[in-house]
């Protein structure tokens, strides 16, 4: 039974990879190119939409009582993707674009959501039912604060260099993002599944599990952050800080939905299986 679990976690990661790559990083780039986005909007949508198999682990893993494990998934995703944004970063020679003062406000927001359900486990506070408001209004905070700050101006315009025609359908963009996303969510499903039945017949704890889910959950993050500097690249665009901007928005913004939407969320699923159950 164990090597078939390993078999399917194989098989969900694989096919996670596919998805996010072949499917929902196009369907992105449809829409994007059609609608005319800038950088950061095409990152932030990404980093949203590559948070769901981290939702569809935490809800899963809540409503089936293992909460530690699914919150470890979502503590080890945002540091997880820290590290591969960096070694993205480090791979395209481009470190030193991340000191430019541009993207402070995203490397503060990125840096807070990975601090957060850390220090929740850390006090034992990660199961109280007011977290829920709480970090949706923290969700409401950073959207207002990255609109405030990063209005246009005329540093941001230079970097952006001369626009160019680019071409995209918004159907066809929207179709593909969509079943994209529905075929991430039971891939999701199966991964968490499988997952859980190979830690719990290796007795692993839910740490262990957490990161383990982590690692996996945090694959369409990896694809993308390559696949940004590596169109870049073929453009011939590197180092024109929109580059950056697009991989640290999907950062952020994937942090950012972990611990303010896919969190409360998945506590709020959890929480109510509690009270069904103690009903």
């Amino acid at each position: 039974m164990t090597d078939m679990s390993v078999l399917i976690m194989i098989v969900s990661a694989t096919a996670i990879i596919f998805f996010v790559k072949f499917g929902l990083l196009r369907g992105i780039d449809n829409i994007a190119n059609a609608m005319s986005w800038s950088a950061k909007a095409r990152g932030q949508v990404t980093g949203y939409a590559t948070s769901v198999p981290e939702l569809v682990c935490l809800v899963s893993a809540g409503l089936a009582g293992v909460w530690e494990a699914g919150l470890w998934n979502i503590a080890s995703s945002n540091i997880i993707n820290s590290g591969l944004m960096l070694c993205a970063v480090l791979f395209y020679r481009q470190f030193g674009e991340l000191f430019n003062v541009r993207f402070i406000d995203e490397i503060g927001f990125a840096s807070l959501a990975v601090l957060v359900p850390i220090l929740l486990m850390h006090f034992d506070m990660d199961q109280q039912w007011y977290l829920v408001p709480i970090l949706l209004g923290f969700f409401v905070i950073y959207r207002f604060v990255d609109r405030r700050i990063n209005r246009t101006s005329p540093s941001a315009a230079s970097d952006s260099g001369p626009d160019e025609p680019a071409v995209g359908s918004l159907p066809f963009g929207i179709i593909l993002g969509i079943c994209a996303l529905i075929a991430i969510a039971i891939a999701g499903i199966f991964l968490g599944e499988a997952t859980a039945d190979v830690v719990d017949q290796m007795g692993v704890s839910p740490e262990v599990a957490g990161w383990i889910l982590g690692v996996v959950t945090s694959i369409p993050e990896l694809v993308s952050f390559f696949a940004i500097y590596a169109a870049s690249k073929r453009a011939g665009k590197s180092h024109s800080l929109n580059d950056t901007q697009e991989a640290l928005d999907n950062l952020t913004g994937s942090n950012m939905a972990n611990v303010s939407i896919v969190y409360p969320l998945g506590l709020a699923a959890y929480l109510l299986a509690q009270l069904i159950m103690s009903s």
